[in-house]
C-alpha cells in the first residue's frame, strides 16, 4: 500500500535523495507551482541515504531538480501517466509557470532519475518477471476496454489493425510466438478509435513481418523496454517512439485514426485537479489503525508509511498561479 517516490535535489557536489511514501500519484500537482515551491516540497520530505533508491517495481513516481542547470525531470500522477494528450497539455501549462526551466518527462521512470545523477541503471533495475498472459490478438470484451492498438503488415503486404486490452509488454514479450497465434479474423483494415471508445489508448505497436521490424509507443513508464523486447525478438529491429503515437498513424497512412483531442475538456479537468485540496494520507492511516484497534485487532504499521510531509500553500497563491498559467497558455494559442 502506498505511492512511493524518490525525489532528488542536485547539488554542486552531488545530490540529496528524499523519500515519500504517498506522493507518486499526486506528484504532477505537487510540482506544478514552479521551482521555488517544488524545491520546498521536496526538502520537506524525508532525506535518506544515497543507497536508499527505490527500484523499477516499487518506484511509482519521482523527480530530479537541478537548480544550476534549471532542469526538472519527473514522472508520476494518474491521468498524466496514462493519457498522452492530457500529459502534453499539462506540461504545456506547467512550462508557463516554470518559465525558462527545461521540463522533461522521465519515460523510463526511476532509471532516468538515477542515471541523471550518475547512478547505474543496474542499481534500480530488477529484471521484472515477464507477464505472458496475452498470447493472442483477440479484441477486448467491451468497446471501452481498449488500451493498446496493434497493427501488422503480413508477408503478403496485407495490413490489419487489432484493438486490444492490456499493455504492449504482455503481447510483445511472447516474441515471434505472438504471430503464430494471430487470428486474422480479429483484425480490421481501417480503425477509427472514436467509434469504439472515448478514452485515448495508452500504447501501440506495429509489426512489419517481411522487414522484421517492430515499432512501439506508450504513455506509461517502461524501464529497459527495448532491450527486453530485443532479447525476445532476437533478429528483429525494435524502434522506440516513446509517446509519439503520431508515428503509428503515419505508418498506416490513414487506416488508423485516433480520437479528436478536446483541449477545453482536458483544461477543465487539469484545473479541477490543481484546485483540489490536498489530503493527508497519514490521517487516513491513523483513522484506519484506530478503527481496527477498536475491533480488537493488533496492528503494526511500517515506519515507511509515515514518510510523508504535506507542503502547505495558501489557496490564494495556487489560484493566482493557475490563473497566470492559463492566461499565458490562452494568449499563446490565439
Amino acid at each position: 500500500m502506498g505511492q512511493r517516490a524518490n525525489l532528488v535535489i542536485v547539488k554542486q557536489d552531488g545530490y540529496d535523495l528524499y523519500y515519500n511514501h504517498w506522493c507518486a500519484n499526486t506528484l504532477p500537482s505537487d510540482l506544478f507551482w514552479g521551482p521555488e515551491h517544488a524545491i520546498s516540497f521536496i526538502q520537506a520530505q524525508k532525506k535518506v541515504d544515497q543507497t536508499d533508491w527505490l527500484d523499477d517495481i516499487w518506484a511509482e513516481g519521482g523527480a530530479v531538480i537541478d537548480e544550476a542547470k534549471k532542469l526538472l525531470l519527473f514522472y508520476g500522477g494518474e491521468e498524466e501517466q496514462s493519457n498522452i494528450p492530457y500529459r502534453r497539455l499539462f506540461l504545456e501549462l506547467m512550462q508557463r509557470v516554470w518559465g525558462d526551466w527545461e521540463i522533461h518527462w522521465a519515460h523510463e521512470g526511476i532509471v532516468n532519475l538515477a542515471e541523471y545523477v550518475d547512478v547505474s541503471r543496474d542499481k534500480v533495475l530488477t529484471g521484472k518477471n515477464d507477464d505472458l498472459a496475452n498470447v493472442n490478438l483477440r479484441p477486448p470484451g467491451a468497446l471501452d476496454w481498449i488500451d493498446t492498438i496493434a497493427s501488422i503488415i503480413f508477408e503478403d503486404e496485407e495490413t490489419l489493425i487489432f484493438p486490444l486490452d492490456g499493455g504492449i509488454e504482455g503481447y510483445l514479450i511472447h516474441g515471434p510466438e505472438l504471430l503464430q497465434n494471430c487470428n486474422k479474423s480479429f483484425g480490421y483494415k481501417q480503425f477509427h478509435m472514436e467509434e469504439w471508445a472515448s478514452d485515448f489508448p495508452s500504447s501501440g505497436f506495429h509489426i512489419d513481418i517481411k522487414n522484421k521490424q517492430i515499432e512501439i509507443w506508450y504513455a506509461d513508464v517502461f524501464s529497459n523496454i527495448v532491450q527486453r523486447l530485443q532479447e525476445k525478438w532476437e533478429d528483429w529491429k525494435v524502434i522506440d517512439h516513446i509517446d509519439s503515437y503520431e508515428a503509428h498513424t503515419e505508418i498506416l497512412k490513414g487506416r488508423l485514426q485516433f480520437q479528436a483531442e478536446d483541449s477545453s475538456i482536458m483544461l477543465s479537468e487539469i484545473k479541477a485537479s490543481l484546485l483540489r485540496s490536498p489530503t493527508n494520507p497519514l490521517d487516513t492511516i491513523s483513522s484506519l489503525v484506530t478503527r481496527l484497534q477498536k475491533d480488537g485487532k493488533e496492528i503494526k504499521v511500517s515506519p515507511d508509511a509515515y514518510m510523508h510531509e504535506n507542503y502547505s500553500m495558501p489557496n490564494t497563491i495556487r489560484e493566482d498561479i493557475i490563473r497566470y498559467a492559463f492566461s499565458m497558455f490562452e494568449n499563446n494559442e490565439k
